[in-house]
């Protein structure tokens, strides 16, 4: 095997395999996670907002997509996130960004207004030498 046909993956994308498989052994319950108690591990919208380097009111639309809780039970109660939760949807995010064949493709699929090599039927409308009418 030559160096074309088994390239060295970058940092970044070793780092990002390896949390995703941490995030894997945590999950099965295989690797305790260590953590260093109840401070910083719930974050509030704002916190949120400045891991993902977003906007509040974006956190706010995406909020069930990220795993919030509320503090409460009232229409207003605050919107907690657990921090592990939120680094696991970032890292996901990420992990598709890694990969060049995933999502849709973007571009010009037909050209002339043509699908790419697909031929014509013949076709001739009525009173012009096709078939009669």
């Amino acid at each position: 095997m030559n160096a074309l046909e088994n390239p060295t993956p970058d940092a970044a994308t070793v780092r990002a395999i390896a949390e995703a498989l941490a995030d894997v052994l945590v999950e099965r319950g295989l690797v305790v996670q260590r953590t260093a108690g109840p401070v910083g591990r719930v974050l509030d919208v704002g916190q949120v907002a400045d891991l993902l380097g977003r906007k509040p009111a974006w956190v706010y639309a995406h909020a069930t997509e990220l795993g919030a809780f509320r503090f409460g039970d009232g229409p207003k109660a605050r919107l907690g996130f657990d921090r592990s939760s939120v680094e696991r949807w970032k890292r996901d995010r990420q992990m598709r960004t890694l990969k060049p064949d995933s999502g849709p493709r973007r571009g010009r699929s037909r050209q002339n207004g043509r699908a790419r090599g697909a031929s014509l039927i013949p076709y001739e409308p009525p009173g012009l030498g096709g078939i009669p009418s």
